[in-house]
């Protein structure tokens, strides 16, 4: 596939290169998300970035650490920058430990924030996808369709292009259903989202894990979709009774009111 991408006289690789696009494009749609609830765009963008920043601190030296025995025997491969040179969990932890303060101290709504980044996760994970289909990362079944593409001679479903599609129209679909005035909505419209795109999209995956006759990533997303269908209905029914609890709360209050005027009478 295209491991590497030509720009005139220079060659980029292309996940570098395309995670780089995401985290921008990412950061930028959870800016106008959050400005739509009411937060400013800066403190999107500052969040995030001090996040990233932090994680990626963290998670390099928690890699260094964990193998120094490799590292003191050649030094130099600590400056070395490379996707298996950082730990996940470590550094997703100091991620959200940095969101957190952060948030803190500019008194930011974190279900905002929140909501906000999950809306931003849909348009980075559509700028990953086209990544994982331009290196080959998630290939396709055999296929015989007209859009289908050729990989080494065989004809395949684009899978990872399927989940791109998905995911970037899955934030036209959140713009168009969230409400501004509730946050919630949007995180569960997200995970609705995605969950129902891994779903489908992953189905067509030739290369990814397989658990039963299942691709995990398909069975994630049922999971993440189940609960984000049940927080949304649970959500919708809490939102229908409060206006009954308001017109029933008004009424109880004009009624002694009512009364005392027919007395006064």
């Amino acid at each position: 596939m295209y491991p590497a991408l030509p720009f005139g006289p220079i060659t980029l690789p292309t996940g570098p290169l395309f995670a780089m696009l995401a985290i921008f494009l990412g950061l930028e749609t959870a800016g106008r998300f959050g400005r739509r609830l009411g937060l400013r765009t800066d403190d999107v963008w500052n969040t995030g970035l001090l996040a990233l920043l932090a994680g990626l601190i963290v998670a390099r030296v928690w890699n260094v650490i964990q193998f120094w025995y490799v590292y003191s025997a050649e030094p130099t491969l600590i400056v070395s920058v490379r996707p298996s040179g950082f730990t996940l969990w470590p550094g997703l932890l100091a991620a959200a430990v940095t969101a957190y303060a952060y948030m803190l101290r500019h008194a930011l709504s974190p279900i905002k924030i929140a909501a906000s980044f999950a809306a931003g996760f849909l348009m980075a994970a559509g700028i990953l996808a086209v990544s994982d289909y331009l290196t080959g990362a998630i290939q396709g079944l055999p296929s015989s369709l007209p859009w289908a593409r050729p990989y080494f001679g065989e004809m395949q479903h684009p899978a990872a292009l399927y989940r791109a599609v998905g995911y970037l129209l899955s934030i036209v679909f959140v713009w168009l259903a969230s409400d501004p005035q509730r946050p919630g909505k949007t995180l569960w419209l997200v995970g609705l989202s995605a969950g129902v795109v891994l779903m489908v999209a992953d189905a067509f995956a030739s290369n990814l894990p397989v658990t039963s006759s299942w691709r995990t990533s398909q069975l994630a997303g049922f999971g993440v979709a189940l609960i984000a269908a049940a927080a949304l209905a649970i959500e919708e029914s809490r939102s229908a009774r409060k206006p009954l609890s308001s017109e029933m709360a008004a009424a109880a209050t004009e009624a002694p009111s009512a009364t005392g005027s027919t007395e006064a009478r």
